[in-house]
């Protein structure tokens, strides 16, 4: 019973993969700016329809069927063997760099709102005091994080709820300017926009990755899914249908709009508000995709696929705090390079690797037909073929629009990416087999 008591319950798990996946409305504006106001609220309502519901679908299943630690690592290699369990991990590490090295970045972006005379060094002593308070609460283990993560989005969604509130007094509902904006866009500036938009709702796999730290695995990860879905998209369209008629000059919009956008109102205390929120929001999520990441990282290091002092936990908290460490200690150095643009590579990453999830699902339920679950995509094998076939012509065409769009280095640098891990599987597995021989 104590044992349980440490688990994350269903509740927890709701601020989990909301952090997981958003962590609320900031970060949208650019798509604003990228590909015009009318372009940004059809894809908060369409991708939620042929991209969050197909993959939550494919997560919940897969989920429910094999509560495993490690997650979306562990169901690539049950079912497509060890290499391609690599790969998923190697690439979920690859595009977990660029996200928490982005987030204390954006936090110090938002306080330079407020003190906008802070220098280099202030700058980087408060990304470092990010990183490794988040790495302490990390090592004290999930309920923790779930109890701190509960706290910052109640704070957000309350944040925006004024906002959009507030805002009403300032509109006169005419919405006819947004439904007939029209603009000539660039193919990076399609590409940034569109990107910009899956990276806010990618992401729901990420908590799959410490099943066994959840109370109820096999059901409780499913139904905060599908409970937190709702939450996220209305909270993405309000607030940005209330920011678009209000500041009009959409071109313009820019990281932290929506304080800039109270300012205009007259509300500071708003636009103080809002700027303290997108630092906790920021915070909240370093939190959450270190919590995560770290679980995949400590799992490959079992596998004998990366460092096995990175798999070793905590004597207290049973929590894999030398992956902890490790992990801030490289984010300390990542931060100084900055990643504002590499997030084109972040989702091209992330797609690749659901692509495998989705084949995991298919071979997994062929290899075990019979298997008792407590969910299962609709309509037998009709609905989950369907509901991978839109996930997989969703992967291509943004793989392929991605690959058109770049110019020959940033293709060529994608493909570095993708193909990156095979020497480091390569070696490991030599270095493992040298072992076994040996012994």
């Amino acid at each position: 019973m104590a044992k349980n008591k440490k688990k994350a319950k269903l509740l927890a798990l709701i601020p989990i993969i909301f952090f997981s996946v958003s962590g609320g409305p900031f970060g949208l504006e650019e798509i604003v700016s990228s590909v015009g106001p009318i372009n940004t609220i059809l894809l908060i309502v369409l991708l939620p329809i042929v991209w969050t519901i197909p993959e939550c679908l494919i997560v919940a299943e897969l989920s429910s069927s094999y509560p495993v630690q490690g997650g979306y690592y562990r169901w690539v290699s049950m079912s497509l063997g060890r290499f391609w369990g690599f790969m998923e991990g190697w690439w979920s590490i690859l595009y977990t760099l660029v996200d928490l090295s982005l987030y204390p970045i954006l936090i110090t972006t938002y306080l330079k709102i407020l003190l906008p005379q802070l220098d280099f060094l202030a700058i980087y002593c408060i990304q470092l005091s990010v990183i490794w308070s988040s790495a302490l609460i990390n090592i004290f283990g999930i309920r923790i994080v779930g109890n701190l993560l509960t706290i910052f989005q109640a704070i957000v969604m309350l944040l925006f709820v004024f906002f959009v509130v507030i805002s009403l007094d300032y509109l006169n509902f005419d919405f006819n300017p947004i439904l007939h904006s029209t603009g000539q866009y660039t193919s990076q500036n399609l590409l940034l926009g569109l990107s910009i938009a899956f990276w806010n709702f990618i992401g729901w796999d990420n908590g799959s990755t410490v099943l066994h730290e959840i109370d109820k695995p096999e059901t409780n990860y499913h139904k905060a899914l599908f409970l937190t879905i709702p939450i996220i998209v209305g909270f993405y369209l309000f607030p940005i249908l209330v920011g678009l008629c209000i500041h009009t000059d959409w071109q313009h919009w820019k990281f932290g709009e929506f304080s800039y956008i109270a300012d205009s109102i007259n509300k500071p205390w708003l636009s103080v508000a809002l700027a303290f929120g997108g630092m906790i929001t920021c915070l909240g999520l370093f939190n959450s995709m270190l919590l995560t990441s770290t679980r995949v990282v400590s799992e490959m290091a079992n596998d004998k696929l990366l460092p096995s002092k990175l798999a070793q936990l905590h004597e207290t908290y049973n929590t894999p705090y030398v992956a902890i460490l490790f992990s801030a200690f490289i984010y300390s150095l990542l931060v100084l390079c900055g990643f504002h643009n590499l997030i084109t590579y972040d989702v091209f990453l992330y797609l690749i690797a659901l692509l495998l999830e989705a084949i995991a699902l298919v071979v997994l339920r062929k290899q075990n037909p019979g298997k008792k679950v407590h969910f299962k995509i609709p309509f037998g094998y009709f609905g989950m073929y369907f509901i991978i076939s839109v996930a997989v012509v969703v992967i291509l065409s943004m793989v392929v629009i991605n690959l058109l769009s770049l110019n020959g280095t940033d293709a060529y640098l994608n493909i570095f990416l993708l193909l990156s891990g095979i020497p480091v599987y390569l070696l490991y597995e030599k270095c493992f087999n040298n072992i076994k021989d040996k012994t």
